[in-house]
C-alpha cells in the first residue's frame, strides 16, 4: 500500500474514531469554565440541568473571574481538547489582542468555536436629572452641556465604555467616564444621580424605568424587547455604525473533535427551542437565544470582530 492510499484510509479511520466518540460522549460531567457575570451563570446552570437529562451529565460550571476572560480563557486552552472542558466568553474575547500586549494563549489557533449561546439585551440607560428620553435628546444635551454628563461602566475596555467613548467622538461630545468596581456600586450610584448615564444590562432597570427612577433611552439588538416594548431598540434611532450587543458563546480547547462539539451544539439548541423554558429563562431575563452551529459561530465570529475592532480603535481601550 503506497502513501496516496495511506492518507484517505487514516483519514477514515480518524472519522470513525470520532463518530464512535459522538456516540458515547459523554461519560462524565462537562466542565464549563465562566468569566462572566452571576446572571448569565445562573442562565448557564439552567442549561445544565436540562443537558443532564438529555445527556445523561452534568454541566458542572466552575467560575474564574477577572481578566476580561483571560483568566477563563488561560484554563480553558490548557484543558484536554475531549469535549469536557469549555469555556464561557464573551464578546471581547475574540480581539483580545487589540486590548492586551501579551496573552497567555493564541486566540485563533487555541479554540474550537462549539456555539453562540446567547445575546444579552443591553440598555442605554439614564438618570432623569439627565434631561434626555431618548438618543438623540441624549446627544443634544450633551453637546448644549458639555462634560456636564457623567457615563458609569465596569471599566476600560468594557461593552458600555467602549460605546460611550465611541459616542463621544462620532458625535463630537465630551462625556466624563466613571468606572465602578461591581454592578451593585454602579447601580447604587445611579439610581442616586450620582452618574447619570450607563449602558448595561436590561433587566437590571426594568422595575426602575417603570417606576420613573431611570429612563431606558434605547436597547441594543434588533427588535424591541418584550420587557419595554415602549422603548426603541438603539438601531431604530440611527445607532446603525456599529453592533452594539453583547453575546456569550462557548469555546472549547482546539483539536477537539468536531463530532463532539456538534453533540454539544445540538443538545443546547434542544434546549432552548423549547417555548416555555426559553420564555422563562431567556425572554424574562432579557436574554435572547442563539444556539447557533459550531460552523455558523465561527463564520459570526470573524463579521462581529470587525465591528468590536471598530469600537475599540475609536474608543482606544485598552486594559493593560
Amino acid at each position: 500500500m503506497n502513501f496516496a492510499t495511506l492518507v484517505p484510509v487514516a483519514c477514515l479511520a480518524i472519522a470513525m474514531a470520532q463518530s464512535a466518540l459522538a456516540q458515547t460522549f459523554p461519560v462524565k460531567p462537562i466542565r464549563l469554565i465562566s468569566g462572566s457575570g452571576a446572571a448569565v451563570e445562573a442562565l448557564m446552570r439552567q442549561i445544565g440541568q436540562e443537558m443532564q437529562g438529555g445527556m445523561g451529565q452534568p454541566l458542572v460550571i466552575e467560575n474564574r473571574p477577572g481578566g476580561n476572560g483571560i483568566i477563563a480563557g488561560e484554563a480553558c486552552a490548557r484543558a484536554t481538547p475531549d469535549g469536557y472542558t469549555l469555556c464561557m466568553v464573551d464578546r471581547t474575547f475574540p480581539v483580545l489582542p487589540l486590548l492586551a500586549s501579551r496573552l497567555p494563549f493564541d486566540v485563533n489557533k487555541d479554540f474550537d468555536p462549539v456555539t453562540n449561546v446567547v445575546f444579552a439585551v443591553l440598555a442605554l440607560v439614564a438618570h432623569p436629572s439627565a434631561g434626555a428620553t431618548n438618543l438623540g435628546e441624549l446627544m443634544a444635551v450633551a453637546k448644549a452641556k458639555p462634560g456636564t454628563l457623567n457615563f458609569a461602566s465596569l471599566g476600560p475596555a468594557t461593552l458600555a465604555n467602549m460605546l460611550m467613548e465611541w459616542l463621544k467622538k462620532e458625535n463630537g461630545i465630551s462625556m466624563t467616564h466613571v468606572p465602578y468596581k461591581n454592578p451593585g456600586t454602579l447601580m447604587t450610584a445611579m439610581l442616586a444621580g450620582e452618574t447619570q448615564l450607563t449602558y448595561f444590562g436590561l433587566a437590571n432597570f426594568t422595575q426602575h424605568h417603570q417606576a420613573g427612577k431611570l429612563r431606558i433611552l434605547g436597547v441594543s439588538g434588533t427588535r424591541r424587547s418584550p420587557l419595554v416594548p415602549d422603548v426603541p431598540t438603539l438601531i431604530e434611532q440611527g445607532l446603525t455604525g456599529v453592533d452594539t450587543r453583547v453575546w456569550f458563546g462557548w469555546f472549547s480547547p482546539a483539536g477537539t473533535p468536531r463530532e463532539v462539539r456538534n453533540r454539544i451544539h445540538r443538545e443546547v439548541l434542544r434546549i432552548v427551542s423549547v417555548p416555555a423554558f426559553r420564555d422563562r429563562n431567556f425572554t424574562a431575563q432579557a436574554f435572547e437565544a442563539i444556539a447557533n452551529s459550531p460552523d455558523e459561530f465561527a463564520q459570526f465570529i470573524k463579521t462581529d470582530s470587525v465591528s468590536s475592532a471598530e469600537l475599540i480603535r475609536i474608543s482606544g481601550a485598552r486594559f493593560d
